[in-house]
C-alpha cells in the first residue's frame, strides 16, 4: 500500500478538514456563485485546487485601539479548497478539503451531513469520547459543548440520547490509518496526519469506507432518531406542504405556540401586525386572518410577527409567525417536525415509540374545571380549582420553598394538593421551552421530596398556612400521584403538544416513575 511506503519518511502532519460533497452535485455548483473563487492548480480532471486571492493589510485593532498606521504589521486571509474526486467501488465520490476559513464558499446543499460525525462514531469506542458539541432540541434550542479531561463515556457529559441533537464529536482512537490521533467529526472531519497531495487519495477512500461503516449503530445508533434538515430543497418543500396544510385548515398537525419560556402574569396580551386586538395566546386561525393575502408563500410567515405586550401596553417582545408555527406533519414516508423555526426529520420507529408511550400515559380522573375568559391568569385559575376540588389545598400560596443553599435555589413543591396525596403541577402550553419548564419543575419537586429537609421545610410552610396536611417521616412516594395538568385551546382527552415536548415529557415521567411515584396527565380546556 502507498500508506505503508510513506510512513517512514518523516512526513510532516498536516491538518486536514475533509468535506464529503453530495451525489448529484457537480463541480460547478459546488460554489457560491458570489464566491470569486479561482483555479490555481489542475493536477488532473478529477483533482483540483481552487483559492481566493488573498488581500494583505494590516490588522483592524491596529489603527482602531492603538490608532497607529504602519505597514511593519500585515496579515493575510488565504483560503483554499482542494477538490478530489475518486471511484470507489464504480462510484464517483468527490472530497473536498478546505485550507484557511473556507467553509463559507460552498454553495448551499452540498455537503454530505454527518460525514465526520459518523467516520468518527464508526472508530472510536463508547469510553473514547473527549468532547461533544450538542443542541437541545426538546427546550429552548439551547447549544452547547462539554469537554472532559480524559477520555470518557459519552454518558458522563450529561448527553440526553432522546433529547439532545449532536453537531461534533471529538475522540481517541486507535486506528492505524488514522495514526491513532483524536479525530473530530460534524458534517466536517478533521484529523492531523502525514499525509499530503502525494498519498491522500487511498486516505481518502478510507475515509469514506468508514463513513459508510454502521459499526456506530452498536453504540450511537440513537444518532439516527432526530436530525436537523438541513437541504434547503427539502426545506422548501416542506414550506410549501405547509403552506397546503394551513390554507386546507388542518389545524390538527399544525398549531402556535411561544418559541420562549415567558411570565405569563406579565402579559396584557398577544398582538399581530394588520391587527390590533388583543388576543391571549397565539392562535393561528387568526394570524393567518390578519396577512395582507392569501397565504401562498413562506415569507408571508416569516415577516407576519407575533408581538407580545405587557401589563402597560408596552412591546416586551417580538417573533416571527413562522418561528411559533409547531408542526408535525407526514412527508415521503418520513416524519417530520417544525419547531422554534427549524424543521426535523424524526425516523420512524423513534416517532411511533414516543407517539405509542405518549397515548398510553394514564389519564387523571379528576374533574378539572375550564380555564375561562373570566380568570386572569394561571393562579386565579389555581384558586378557583383548588374551590372547586375537595379537600385540595392551594399549595401555589405558600410560595417557593428556599433548599440547598444560594439565593436563587428555591423550589416550588406543586400548584394544589389534594387530601389524597395528588400533587398537581399546572402550566399554559407554551410551547416546547415552557411545557419544559413544568415538566422540569415537577421531575425536581418529587426528587426533593425524598429528602427528609425538604419535607421537614415543606411542612413548616404548610403548618403557617393551617392547611391540615403534612408529609410523614415515613414518607412513601408510591403513595402519591403527581397530576400534570396542562392548559390548552383544545378539548382533547390528553394535551396536543409538540412532538419534542412528548419526549420531554417521557423522559420526565420514566424518571418519577422509576423513583416510586405514579403519574398522570391532564388537558385543561381553555374556552
Amino acid at each position: 500500500m502507498l500508506y505503508s511506503s510513506v510512513r517512514g519518511l518523516n512526513m510532516a502532519r498536516n491538518k486536514l478538514s475533509i468535506y464529503l460533497i453530495k451525489e448529484g452535485i457537480n463541480e460547478e455548483n459546488i460554489f457560491d456563485e458570489d464566491s470569486n473563487i479561482q483555479l490555481l492548480k489542475k493536477y488532473n480532471n478529477n483533482k483540483k485546487l481552487y483559492y481566493i486571492p488573498s488581500w494583505i493589510h494590516s490588522p483592524r485593532w491596529l489603527d482602531e485601539f492603538f490608532g497607529i498606521e504602519s505597514n511593519e504589521l500585515q496579515q493575510t486571509n488565504s483560503r483554499a479548497i482542494l477538490i478530489d474526486k475518486l471511484n470507489i467501488n464504480g462510484e464517483e465520490k468527490t472530497f473536498a478539503l478546505t485550507f484557511g476559513y473556507s467553509k463559507n464558499l460552498f454553495a448551499e446543499d452540498v455537503i454530505e451531513e454527518q460525514f465526520g460525525l459518523k467516520i468518527v462514531l464508526n472508530t472510536v469506542g463508547i469510553n473514547d469520547i473527549r468532547k461533544i458539541s450538542k443542541i437541545s432540541v426538546g427546550s429552548n434550542q439551547k447549544q452547547s459543548q462539554e469537554q472532559m479531561p480524559k477520555a470518557t463515556n459519552i454518558n458522563e457529559f450529561g448527553f440526553d440520547l432522546e433529547r439532545d441533537l449532536i453537531k461534533s464529536v471529538t475522540g481517541k482512537c486507535n486506528d492505524k490509518m488514522f495514526e491513532k490521533v483524536n479525530l473530530i467529526g460534524g458534517d466536517i472531519f478533521s484529523i492531523l496526519v502525514e499525509r499530503d497531495i502525494n498519498n491522500i487519495e487511498e486516505f481518502l477512500i478510507y475515509c469514506y469506507k468508514k463513513y459508510k461503516e454502521e459499526k456506530y449503530k452498536e453504540n450511537f445508533e440513537w444518532i439516527d432518531n432526530i436530525k436537523e434538515v438541513k437541504s434547503k430543497k427539502e426545506k422548501e418543500q416542506l414550506d410549501n406542504l405547509l403552506i397546503q396544510y394551513i390554507n386546507e385548515k388542518r389545524f390538527e398537525c399544525i398549531w402556535m405556540s411561544i418559541p420562549e419560556v415567558i411570565n405569563w402574569e406579565d402579559i396584557s396580551g398577544f398582538y399581530y401586525t394588520n391587527d390590533d386586538k388583543a388576543y391571549d395566546d397565539i392562535i393561528i386561525e387568526k394570524v393567518i386572518e390578519a396577512l395582507k393575502n392569501d397565504l401562498s408563500d413562506i415569507e408571508q410567515l416569516k415577516r407576519k410577527k407575533v408581538i407580545m405586550k405587557d401589563i402597560e401596553g408596552k412591546e416586551i417582545e417580538k417573533w416571527s409567525a413562522y418561528k411559533c408555527i409547531i408542526a408535525e406533519i407526514k412527508f415521503n414516508e418520513k416524519s417530520y417536525c417544525l419547531n422554534n423555526g427549524k424543521w426535523y426529520c424524526i425516523n420512524k420507529d423513534f416517532s411511533d415509540k414516543i407517539e405509542r408511550e405518549y397515548n398510553n400515559i394514564e389519564i387523571s380522573n379528576l374533574n378539572f374545571i375550564d380555564y375561562n375568559s373570566d380568570m386572569k391568569d394561571e393562579d386565579d385559575y389555581n384558586e378557583k380549582l383548588s374551590n372547586s376540588l375537595q379537600n385540595a389545598y392551594l399549595i401555589h400560596k405558600i410560595g417557593e420553598i428556599p433548599f440547598g443553599g444560594g439565593k436563587g435555589n428555591k423550589i416550588e413543591l406543586c400548584d394544589i394538593m389534594t387530601q389524597d396525596n395528588q400533587l398537581i403541577h399546572i402550566k399554559k402550553n407554551g410551547g416546547s421551552s415552557y411545557l419544559s419548564h413544568l415538566f422540569n419543575q415537577a421531575a425536581v419537586s418529587a426528587e426533593l421530596l425524598l429528602d427528609a429537609n425538604f419535607r421537614s421545610k415543606v411542612n413548616i410552610k404548610m403548618n403557617e398556612f393551617k392547611f391540615n396536611k403534612e408529609f410523614s417521616a415515613d414518607f412513601k412516594p408510591n403513595n402519591y400521584t403527581i397530576i400534570i395538568g396542562i392548559i390548552n385551546s383544545y378539548n382533547d382527552e390528553r394535551p396536543k403538544i409538540p412532538f419534542f415536548s412528548k419526549v420531554s415529557l417521557r423522559y420526565t415521567i420514566n424518571y418519577m416513575k422509576n423513583i416510586g411515584y405514579n403519574v398522570q396527565l391532564k388537558n385543561i380546556n381553555k374556552v
